[in-house]
Formats: structure tokens, C-alpha cells, sequence
């Protein structure tokens, strides 16, 4: 099996915890993006992985190759552009101050990428399944074509897809983001999506007050819809504070709703790529044909191990998900 992931990676760079932005001489630094967070993951989980994307052409770009490389995404697939490589900033938040992004990203390498710039049937070549990201779509109309023309490959040749819907209000308005999504999911296997994406980008509605049901009742309309979208999925989460939340997964395939153990994530190390870590649980259980009770369990305990991990990535395997599953969080591995 092999996944192919397409979007922007980025450098970002981090305030220490107690620090804002604006007072702040010091940064970490590291890459991240989220169609890129899955493949590593992804990798991590045993599976064959390709990056699809444009960086810059010079040290920041090579960088970003050998950052994919060093956990094994193949890169034969990643373009270099005259363009910068964007950047996000990331204020660390503590307590009841949230934490806070801001992008810097305009004019890089990957949103000015051309239609003509992608040979599709060589990139797609023996790929199994094609992931994308609302993200992806925000940056451009031009990479909004290109995606386009990628899905239309995929549905010929029985590629499946992949799609988060991963809302940036920063990035493109809801009109905007519900336009391209009307245009895709007739192309979409899998999607990630929850409450409001249903309720502000589809523009559904319903009675229902428990947050449960509202979910497994548009799922079930999604799928009216869209009968392409054989898999859905969501996570909820509550927040206590910015070191504690609670994380649960939800999850709809067959005209059935699953949904996992509610688990407390205390001592949050890095919350940015928890959704992605989610994704990738997902993935690699449907690629792997697992239960759904499973697959539910499992992408619930990936993301809460990514909590506990510095940077945009999870670098946890199977066997730590699969301990955390069963002992939970108590037993020392010897």
C-alpha cells in the first residue's frame, strides 16, 4: 500500500511556553503541514508514503526534503520553486490564554505551483490512496484546478480519496471553502469533518440538541448525498485548559456511528498535528482492513500520543498505540 499526501509544508517557528510573540527574542524552529504531518505518521504505522509538493529552491527547501526523507516519505515527487518557503508563527499558549498562529505565507514556492507543472499519472504511479487538505485548496484557484484534475485521475483509475476539511478562517472565507467542497466530494472516500463543517460550509441543519446525534444524523445525509463517501469521521474535544483536554473520536461507515473512549489529556506537550494524527489512525486502519471498533480505538489513541510530542508530527508506531489501547496509560514498557 502506498499513500500519497498533497500541500504546502512550512517552517514553523515556536515561542517557549509563558512567551508571546510579541515579546519574544527566541523561537524554536521545525517544518510541519498537514497532508505532510499524515505521511509521517503514516510511516511511522508501516505504510509506504509520497509527498507531493513545491519548495524553495535553497537551503530552507533542502531542508524540508531531508526532513521528509529522515522519516522515510519518498520525496521523488517534491518540485523546487524560485519562491519562498512560507512560514507560520506559533504563540505557545499556558493556561486559560490560547495558544495563536500567525501565517506568513504569501507568494511561496507551493501556492504559486502551476497546473503544468504536475505529471499526475506519474505521481499517482502505484499509489493506492490520495490525501488532501482544505488547506490545499484555500491557497490558490490554480492549485484548486490542479487538485481537481488529480481527483478526476484518481476516480479513474480506482485511486481512493482522502479528504480533511480542515477549515482556516485565516485563509479563504466559508462561501469560499463551500464552494470547493461541493466541487471534491463527489470525488471523496474518506472524510474528515465534523459539526460545523456540516452545519457552515454544507448549510445543514437539524433538531437534534445531543451532540451525537447531530453528527451521526448528518453523516447519514452526507452519505444521501454523496454515496462515495464510504468512511466520516470527527473527533470532539473539550477544553479544560491549554494543558487539558478531553479527546474522543467519532466515526460513520455503513449507515452505522461508532464512537471511542473519552480520554483526559492532561500535560499537553503539542497540540498542532493532533488532528492529523487522528487522520492517519484512520487511514491506517482502513488501508489495513481493521473493525471499526477498532479503527475508532485506534486514530483515538494516536492523537492522544501526539499530544505528548514536540512538533507538527507523530512519531509514534503501532506497537505504542496499540500498548496505550489496551494498559492505557500506566504501564512502563520493559
Amino acid at each position: 500500500m502506498r499513500v500519497a499526501g498533497f500541500g504546502e509544508i512550512m517552517l514553523r517557528l515556536a515561542t517557549n511556553k509563558g512567551f508571546m510573540i510579541s515579546n519574544t527574542n527566541n523561537y524554536n524552529a521545525n517544518y510541519g503541514g498537514g497532508e505532510a504531518n499524515v505521511l509521517i505518521s503514516l510511516s511511522k504505522f508501516g505504510i509506504d508514503t509520497k509527498m507531493i509538493t513545491k519548495v524553495s529552491n535553497n537551503d530552507i527547501g533542502e531542508g524540508i526534503i531531508n526532513y521528509l526523507n529522515s522519516h522515510r516519505v519518498n520525496t521523488s515527487q517534491v518540485q523546487k520553486g524560485e519562491e519562498r518557503t512560507g512560514i507560520y508563527f506559533l504563540e505557545v499558549g499556558s493556561g486559560n490564554r490560547a495558544s495563536k498562529v500567525i501565517y506568513d505565507r504569501a507568494n511561496s514556492a507551493f501556492s504559486n505551483m502551476k497546473v503544468t507543472d504536475l505529471d499526475i499519472e506519474k505521481a499517482l504511479e502505484d499509489v493506492d490512496l490520495f490525501h488532501f487538505s482544505g488547506i490545499t485548496l484555500a491557497l490558490s484557484k490554480e492549485l484548486r484546478e490542479l487538485t481537481m484534475n488529480i481527483l478526476k485521475h484518481c476516480k479513474k483509475n480506482n485511486i481512493l480519496v482522502s479528504y480533511d476539511s480542515n477549515y482556516r478562517a485565516k485563509l479563504w472565507t466559508i462561501e469560499e471553502a463551500r464552494q470547493a467542497t461541493l466541487e471534491i466530494l463527489p470525488f471523496v472516500n474518506i472524510l474528515s469533518a465534523g459539526i460545523l463543517d456540516a452545519e457552515n460550509i454544507l448549510k445543514m441543519n437539524c433538531e437534534y440538541e445531543d451532540k451525537y446525534e447531530k453528527l451521526s444524523h448528518y453523516y447519514n445525509e452526507i452519505n444521501k448525498i454523496y454515496p462515495n463517501i464510504n468512511h466520516m469521521f470527527s473527533s470532539i474535544r473539550t477544553i479544560q485548559s491549554v494543558s487539558v483536554n478531553t479527546l474522543q473520536c467519532n466515526y460513520y461507515t455503513e449507515g452505522k456511528f461508532y464512537t471511542s473512549k473519552e480520554y483526559i489529556i492532561d500535560d499537553i506537550v503539542d497540540r498542532v498535528g493532533g488532528g492529523d494524527a487522528l487522520t492517519a489512525g484512520i487511514l491506517y486502519s482502513i488501508l489495513n482492513n481493521k473493525e471499526a471498533e477498532y479503527l475508532v480505538e485506534f486514530a483515538t489513541a494516536s492523537s492522544v500520543l501526539k499530544h505528548s510530542i514536540y512538533g507538527d508530527a507523530n512519531l509514534v508506531n503501532v506497537d505504542d498505540v496499540e500498548n496505550l489501547m489496551q494498559y492505557g496509560a500506566g504501564k512502563i514498557a520493559r
